[in-house]
């Protein structure tokens, strides 16, 4: 028996031009995050199963390959990219079953595409979808009736991931915990993985980093630091390892000095967070544990003291900006001590209560959803026209990633990865710009 996994790429996952090379080079490498879902099922899968894993852009999907069963791992951003993979694989023959995030909250479109849907967590399902499809008889919709115990957690085929070699963005994928306990309006984190959050045991985790063979790993949890105590024994045993990692987390990690240090010893040299905004308004709607400009600047002190860099991820289209603080968020964005950060627009991603309240003000202009990522526009700004949004993005993000500022940058860290982040980031930005939905203004829909 064969079996197929597939990650898909999103549309615009493609070079920026032939005469661009340094961004060319930076963004393929700023793609290359291992498929860690695609790697646990083919742990989980039987020995009596030939299994292939590719990711695209990297990997070429080859229709006319053999397989007995086709899996699909999809989010919103790459999904229409998905349904034409199932789509080609049907017409010969094959059995396609999808799953992720997108599948998850759409499973009566995704069946449109697809034989078969996985929704939520796959791993309590997993071994059942293989019977099934042995037998020729797959269900529709496959759904456990509980959340994976993660004692019970299945490191992943790493032997079977394709292997990414890099020169800024080198790493071993991993995860610790599931779920998150907050219900922010733009995410659906907890809807699926719920808002209790669950842990692997700490002698597992460190099993599993012993076992990879990168220097450099990137923990794929919402927030590594969710339980400080849990997070303080993890760095503690990962000390003697000599890894060097990254992750997401809140910027509450500075309130308590021992993990601050902890995480520095371990090898953290860089952490992903979420600042959202840098506006009194921002502070208030996103309820930081920071409430105001100066605390994150001395927070941001203390993180770049401890040799950890900040990746700040910032959103805007919220319905209190205007003009005039989205200029101020760009003034106060150059004079923060962060490596990198990422100016994303709001997403009202299927299955939000974001999305739900746009669609009841009728202000989601598309459904196209090869445009629902952080570069593109996809509803009805407050208080600007679509056009006039975009201008101030685009302004934003050209005085943000000009030269100057990234030299500053990566002078002030003295660090490649940094350059490379930077680079990459205005390579995505310059494709943005052209990249809108087509025949989409605040005056039309275009689904």
């Amino acid at each position: 028996m064969k079996l197929l996994l597939i990650e898909p790429a999103n549309r615009f996952a493609i070079p920026v031009s032939k005469f661009h090379l340094l961004e060319r080079i930076a963004r393929s490498n700023y793609l290359n995050v291992p498929p860690l879902a695609l790697g646990v099922l083919a742990a989980l899968t039987p020995p009596e199963w030939e299994i292939k894993i590719l990711q695209e852009p990297k990997d070429r999907v080859d229709f006319n390959e053999e397989a007995d069963l086709v899996g699909i791992t999809a989010a919103t951003h790459n999904v229409k990219r998905g349904y034409e993979i199932a789509g080609e694989f049907r017409r010969r023959g094959k059995k396609v079953i999808m799953g992720g995030i997108h599948p998850t909250v759409m499973p009566d479109e995704a069946l449109q595409h697809c034989d078969s849907v996985c929704i939520g967590e796959g791993e309590m399902v997993w071994r059942e979808v293989l019977e099934d499809a042995k037998k020729g008889k797959l269900k529709k919709i496959y759904k456990s009736k509980e959340l994976l115990d993660l004692k019970f957690y299945t490191p992943p085929r790493r032997d079977l991931m394709p292997e990414r070699k890099s020169i800024f963005f080198n790493v071993g994928t991993l995860e610790v915990s599931r779920g998150c306990p907050y219900d922010c309006d733009f995410c659906s984190v907890s809807a699926i993985h719920g808002r209790k959050i669950r842990y692997r045991p700490t002698e597992s985790v460190i099993q599993e980093i012993e076992s990879i063979k990168n220097k450099n790993i990137f923990f794929v949890d919402n927030n590594i630091i969710s339980n400080f105590q849990q997070a303080k024994e993890l760095f503690r045993e990962m000390i003697p390892l000599k890894k060097r990692w990254t992750a997401q987390a809140t910027i509450s990690i500075v309130k308590d000095r021992e993990l601050l240090k902890l995480a520095s010893d371990s090898g953290c040299y860089g952490l992903l967070i979420g600042i959202e905004s840098v506006i009194s308004e921002g502070f208030e709607k996103y309820s930081k544990s920071l409430k105001s400009l100066k605390e994150l600047k001395e927070a941001l002190r203390l993180l770049r003291d401890h040799r950890i860099g900040v990746l700040a991820h910032m959103v805007f289209g919220n319905d209190f900006e205007t003009k005039e603080n989205i200029r101020e968020s760009l003034e106060s964005l150059l004079e923060l001590d962060i490596a990198s950060a990422t100016l994303g627009i709001i997403v009202p991603y299927p299955g939000t209560k974001l999305a739900a309240e746009l669609e009841r003000q009728n202000r989601i202009l598309t459904k196209d959803w090869d445009y629902y990522d952080i570069h593109h526009l996809v509803f009805k700004p407050a208080n600007f026209t679509y056009d006039e949004f975009l201008e101030e993005i685009y302004y934003l993000r050209k005085k943000f990633f000009s030269i100057l500022p990234i030299l500053q940058r990566t002078f002030n860290y003295r660090s490649p990865l940094v350059l490379g982040i930077n680079i990459s980031s205005r390579a995505h930005n310059r494709v943005s710009s052209s990249l809108q939905p087509v025949g989409v203004n605040e005056a039309g829909m275009n689904g």
